[in-house]
C-alpha cells in the first residue's frame, strides 16, 4: 500500500481497518457484485462512475511554445517534448476525485470531478522559484495544468488530453510576465488494481 501523505503508520493501519470494515459491511448488506466478486463502489444507478484505484499513466507531452518571446535556456522546466510512464492512484468521494503521483507522495494531488458519463476533469496549480538559472538569470514560474479524460465503459482505461502552462517572471514572483509557455499532451491510464 502506498504511503498516504500526512498519515503515519498508525493512520495507515486505521485506514486499512476502515476499508476492511467497509467491505465487510457491504458484503453483509448485499453489496453489488458487478465485477465477479468484489464490491463495486460508485457504479450503480444514480451513482458516479468508479474511477478510484491504481493506474499506469502513459503521457506524451509536446514541446512548449512561448509568447511573446522564447524562454532563455536553462531553468527547471523541460522545454522539449518527452514521454513519461508512472504509477498513479485515484481517490474518489462521489463526484470528487484526486490523482496522486505514487512516485512523488509529497506532491499535492491533482483534484477534480467525474460526471455521470465518466468524464474526468482534473487540474493543479502552484508557483515556485526555479533552482537552476536561465543564462545566469533567476526566474519564478506559475505552473498549471488541466486534464480531460474519458472513462472506458468497463472502467479499465482513462484516455484524453492535457494542457500545461508555465508563466515566467524574471527576478521575483511578482515581476511582470516575461513570457508564457504552453504545451499539450495525450494521456492513457490503464487500471492495475483497486
Amino acid at each position: 500500500m502506498p504511503q498516504v501523505r500526512g498519515l503515519n503508520n498508525s493512520g495507515a493501519s486505521a485506514r486499512r481497518l476502515s476499508a476492511v470494515l467497509l467491505l465487510a459491511t457491504a458484503a453483509a448488506c448485499g453489496g453489488k457484485d458487478g465485477d465477479g466478486g468484489g464490491f463495486d463502489l460508485g457504479t450503480g444507478p444514480g451513482e458516479f462512475p468508479k474511477v478510484q484505484g491504481y493506474f499506469t499513466r502513459n503521457e506524451s507531452v509536446a514541446a512548449v511554445t512561448c509568447a511573446p518571446q522564447a524562454a532563455p535556456a536553462g531553468g527547471d522546466i523541460a522545454m522539449g517534448s518527452y514521454s513519461l510512464s508512472e504509477p498513479v492512484g485515484f481517490t474518489q468521494s462521489g463526484s470528487k476525485v484526486s490523482i496522486v503521483l505514487l512516485n512523488y507522495p509529497n506532491n499535492p494531488p491533482d483534484t477534480g470531478t467525474v460526471d455521470m458519463t465518466g468524464k474526468v476533469t482534473l487540474g493543479f496549480q502552484f508557483s515556485r522559484k526555479e533552482a537552476a538559472l536561465r543564462q545566469g538569470r533567476q526566474f519564478y514560474v506559475d505552473v498549471s495544468g488541466t486534464f480531460a479524460l474519458n472513462r472506458s465503459t468497463d472502467g479499465t482505461r482513462l484516455t484524453g488530453t492535457g494542457s500545461y502552462q508555465n508563466v515566467l517572471h524574471e527576478g521575483s514572483a511578482t515581476a511582470p510576465v516575461f513570457t508564457t509557455c504552453s504545451r499539450t499532451s495525450t494521456i492513457e491510464l490503464t487500471r492495475t488494481g483497486g
